[in-house]
């Protein structure tokens, strides 16, 4: 698939999925939800990806969907899959979340209503401290939506997220931060932030990470019982990988693990 209105990079390591409508501060559009959907299906298969980073390309993460295309079908001829503001819309873009590696938004600028939500779709994010972020939807008379009821509670609290949502208010990396949005906030050092982010996460040996990254999506939908026997289950699986044995081997020797993923 050639794509338009993102750009993906594999290959290596870490994987870098750029939303690529800068002059728009990158509106989402379903052509863009089908081009990310395309994309976390290239990053599934890449066996050399370890760490996913998200970002924007210019000025902007994401300034949330492109208003001119609400209730347009996508141009690129699948009637009906991607239309603007509905459930399928929002469904493109969190697709993110079918990314079998760990993904990090690098929120290098305003990520705004469903930006916003693509941002905390991610597993962690790096936010630019004079970044603004929020989802707005009430200030536009709609409903939130792109699963923003569901995730921001489960990231901020009920409490913190009902206040976002009720208000609308746009925040800075700062209060993200003192809220627990971000896991990290940088101002001029924000590139060396994220890729820091993105390796140290990518010298971890890749079948636990995938294998953490599958158990994680779960961790809600578990009791404390079942959740131990599942870690049991996977804790042992890996243990018979050659990986487990280098990262054993590299401790007593104190020396630094080389992972292959096998």
């Amino acid at each position: 698939m050639s794509f338009k209105q993102i750009k993906l990079e594999t290959g290596a390591q870490i994987a870098r999925l750029t939303l690529n409508r800068p002059a728009e501060r990158n509106a989402m559009t379903p052509d863009m939800g089908l081009e990310i959907r395309e994309a976390v299906n290239i990053i599934n298969k890449c066996q050399a990806a370890r760490v996913a980073i998200i970002s924007g390309a210019g000025q902007s993460f994401c300034s949330g969907a492109d208003l001119r295309t609400l209730g347009a079908e996508t141009g690129s001829g699948q009637a009906g899959e991607g239309l603007g503001g509905g459930e399928r819309f929002y469904r493109l873009f969190l697709s993110i979340r079918d990314l079998r590696v760990p993904s990090i938004a690098a929120v290098n600028g305003h990520a705004i209503g469903a930006g916003f939500c693509l941002a905390i779709a991610a597993d962690l994010r790096v936010i630019r401290r004079s970044a603004k972020i929020g989802a707005t939807f009430v200030k536009l008379g709609i409903h939130p939506g792109m699963a923003a009821t569901w995730n921001l509670p489960r990231l901020i609290g009920p409490a913190n997220a009902a206040e976002l949502l009720y208000t609308g208010r746009v925040i800075d990396g700062d209060e993200a931060m003192a809220m627990g949005l971000a896991n990290q906030v940088a101002g001029e050092d924000f590139e060396h932030a994220v890729e820091s982010l993105a390796e140290e996460i990518s010298s971890s040996a890749p079948i636990a990470l995938r294998e953490l990254k599958s158990t994680l999506a779960r961790t809600f939908d578990r009791g404390i019982d079942e959740a131990l026997k599942h870690e049991a289950e996977v804790q042992a699986r890996t243990f018979q990988s050659e990986d487990a044995a280098e990262g054993i081997a590299a401790i007593l020797a104190k020396r630094k693990p080389e992972f292959r993923g096998c």
